[in-house]
């Protein structure tokens, strides 16, 4: 009997076996499925979102409605100002009430000569903006304006305030070239400025500047918003990157005699921060397109050294020298015939390339005798050292110096810069990046502007 119930036993268990291994194969064909579809739609959504990156517009300008800050200012300088005055030499005024006839009352003779009364608090007053309130505190303290003067401004994405805003516009040619857009990205770039520059309010104090090879102001000093400058603004950008006039060569801003010393360079970014700060900017915005590549100045101690190694190499090539002289004063004297040349004309006159610059052609020129001496060229001495580029350190030391010997005498803040690198390489990137970062600004990198 109990042999009987093994065996009626054995098939039932075979039949769970199977009916475990069906369940286990279903639910890992619903496993496998499940992993498929959430492995497709991270696919569909992942691509649907590159799209929307790729095509979508880096910025927007949008100008933001300024606010008002006056009342919370008003609050800040009252109490400074009751602060000063409990600091102050001067007697305390104790408010009381007295009531009296006017007949009692007699008045001390003065019998010394009145003498200017000098406390501990002078106030320094300087004008922030043209249009002030004048509401003062009847305690020698006004409130000069109260942000009359004061602009919140979208730059390419970045907000910003300011008093004395100067907008810095890189005009070289790579601006125009072809990855960005040609002249029509370029006229996008400067469409986004005049928007700018019009967002600006009536009594902020701006200029515009644009550099290259070389750098060019708008005036030689701020001027305050209203429609008239606003109109200059636009007009002095709209002269840039047009036919005939690509790239900046010669400008009306050389440099001035403060901060480190420059040779030359392309995109003289030091020129134009140079003159932002000479006009007293509280704000530097900067659009950009590249590292700026500005040469040094040899110094004296290097200059030095050259003419130490000069001498070395004279007394060391003495007798080349005088043998070169003697057989160069013995050779004889044929003359050569220079052919004529006939006139070329332009080969790219419309080139549009970032160190590449348009070819004028030449004038015809006629053909002349010339007087030669084969004695082969004359022994050179070494060449004088150059002093290499800028690097970020140089530009933030360019900048402590001026604002030494400009803003600190005047108890004016460094300027706040704030930079876009427009299509910008990693290494130009990383340059206004940590400009930005040192000044206490912010940096953004723009691919495209529509």
């Amino acid at each position: 009997m109990a042999a009987m119930n093994e065996k009626d036993k054995a098939p039932a268990q075979s039949g769970q076996e199977v009916l475990g291994s069906r369940r286990r194969r279903l639910l890992q064909y619903i496993l496998l499925g499940s992993l498929a579809v959430h492995v497709f739609a991270l696919a569909v959504f992942g691509s649907i979102k590159l799209v929307q990156y790729l095509t979508k517009e880096e910025t927007v300008f949008e100008a933001p409605p300024p606010t008002r800050t006056y009342e919370p200012r008003k609050v800040e300088l009252k109490v400074k100002v009751q602060k000063r005055q409990r600091s102050s030499s001067r007697p305390a005024v104790i408010p009381r009430m007295v009531s009296t006839r006017p007949s009692n009352i007699s008045l001390p003779e003065i019998k010394v000569d009145p003498k200017v009364v000098s406390t501990t608090f002078q106030p320094k007053f300087k004008a922030v903006s043209g249009k002030g309130m004048g509401a003062g505190l009847g305690t020698g303290y006004g409130t000069s304006g109260f942000g009359e003067g004061v602009s919140a401004i979208n730059f390419f994405g970045l907000s910003a305030r300011g008093e004395r805003i100067a907008v810095l516009v890189d005009v070289s040619v790579s601006m125009v070239e072809e990855e960005r857009g040609g002249p029509a990205g370029f006229n996008r770039v400067r469409q986004r400025l005049a928007d700018v520059v019009k967002s600006l309010r009536d009594g902020t104090l701006f200029t515009v500047i644009a550099f290259a090879d070389a750098c060019s102001t708008m005036s030689p000093k701020m001027v305050y918003a209203s429609d008239e400058t606003r109109n200059k603004a636009r007009n002095f950008l709209n002269a840039y990157n047009t036919e005939g006039n690509y790239g900046l060569d010669s400008g009306n801003f050389s440099g001035a005699n403060v901060g480190l010393r420059a040779t030359g360079g392309t995109t003289r970014l030091d020129l134009a921060i140079t003159a932002a700060m000479m006009q007293g900017a509280d704000t530097i915005m900067i659009i950009s397109d590249g590292l700026p590549e500005v040469e040094k100045g040899v110094d004296e101690a290097q200059m030095k050294a050259y003419y130490a190694t000069v001498e070395q190499w004279r007394a060391s090539h003495a007798a080349a020298l005088e043998n070169y002289e003697k057989a160069y004063a013995n050779a004889p004297v044929r003359r050569v015939w220079v052919p004529p040349q006939p006139a070329r004309p332009p080969s790219n006159p419309k080139v549009l390339k970032e160190g590449v610059k348009p070819d004028p052609g030449a004038p015809a020129r006629p053909g002349y005798w010339r007087e030669v001496r084969d004695v082969g060229p004359r022994p050179s001495p070494p060449p004088p050292p150059k002093g290499g580029r800028w690097t970020l350190n140089d530009f933030i030391n360019h900048m402590n110096m001026i604002y030494e010997s400009e803003y600190k005498p005047k108890s004016l803040k460094m300027p706040q810069v704030h930079c876009i690198g427009y299509q910008i390489d990693k290494p130009g990137g990383d340059f206004l990046n940590g400009l930005a970062r040192h000044f206490k600004g912010q940096y953004r990198l723009v691919r495209k502007l529509k």
